[in-house]
């Protein structure tokens, strides 16, 4: 799964990554994007207009109760035929902007050893610290159902609040934005040994047909997962700071030795 993602690269990089016409609101570089908290993605409008949008982790489809739990992650190898996910990957697919993500290793002695996943430089090492690229995971969203998620907008929020429009800087955020979950698929080589599950990376080749609003055929669809190649990603442990939401700076990125309990430099 994918349950924590950075995000730091600016609107105005994003702008030009994903040749964007139209952008909504603004939101802050994250460190430790997590769930239910509002992320920055990437959709064709109807009007055909590419935006740089804002949505709340955490899919919800539209005919779903106030008890429904928010789903974080849709697996690419049932995502066209769960009930949950199947009308959203057919009309409503979306980017997701991230430079890297967390996940957690089981350790021997029980622990849980976190690492930070990136692209890898083409000789197959992790990019400089904080100069990781942005690359794209695959999402899937849905409009809210007269469903107003007070999170984000109860009483009570503020900068000192995770997760809140004010903690992370968002200006101009839709009332009931519509909500996404990352797709992804099973860990290649190596990352395997880390978790058996990775986010499902669109290069950027790809880009046009995932975003294409009128490709709809499950079959097309099921083929255009399949050939999307695995995105060649350098593991870096990091240190268990970034387990605490309220974290968020670069120094979650910095490399950790869990034997001495030291960041290295």
């Amino acid at each position: 799964m994918c349950g924590r993602y950075t995000m730091f690269a600016d609107d105005a990089e994003l702008v030009n990554l994903f040749d964007i016409d139209v952008v909504e609101g603004e939101h802050k570089p994250s460190y430790n994007q997590a769930p239910s908290q509002i992320v920055r993605t990437v959709r064709t409008k109807s009007d055909e207009r590419r935006q740089l949008g804002l949505m709340s982790w955490g899919l919800v489809p539209s005919w779903a109760k106030e008890s429904f739990k928010p789903l974080i992650n849709a697996r690419a190898e049932t995502v066209t035929e769960k009930p949950s996910f199947r009308t959203a990957v057919s009309k409503r697919r979306c980017l997701m902007p991230a430079n890297g993500y967390y996940e957690w290793q089981k350790t021997a002695d029980g622990r849980k050893q976190p690492w930070f996943l990136s692209l890898a430089t083409p000789d197959g090492h992790a990019a400089p610290l904080g100069a990781e690229p942005t690359m794209a995971m695959a999402g899937i969203f849905d409009w809210p159902n007269r469903r107003r998620d007070a999170q984000f907008r109860g009483e009570g929020q503020g900068p000192d609040v995770p997760g809140s429009l004010e903690a992370m800087g968002v200006q101009d955020a839709p009332a009931d934005p519509p909500t996404c979950a990352i797709i992804t698929r099973e860990a290649a080589d190596t990352l395997g040994e880390i978790h058996p599950r990775m986010p499902l990376f669109i290069p950027r080749s790809l880009w046009e047909p995932w975003l294409d609003m009128e490709f709809t055929d499950p079959e097309g669809l099921k083929e255009l997962i399949a050939s999307i190649p695995v995105a060649p990603l350098a593991p870096r442990m990091v240190g268990p700071a970034v387990g605490n939401v309220r974290n968020n700076s670069p120094e979650l990125l910095a490399p950790y030795d869990p034997e001495e309990g030291l960041l290295l430099n």
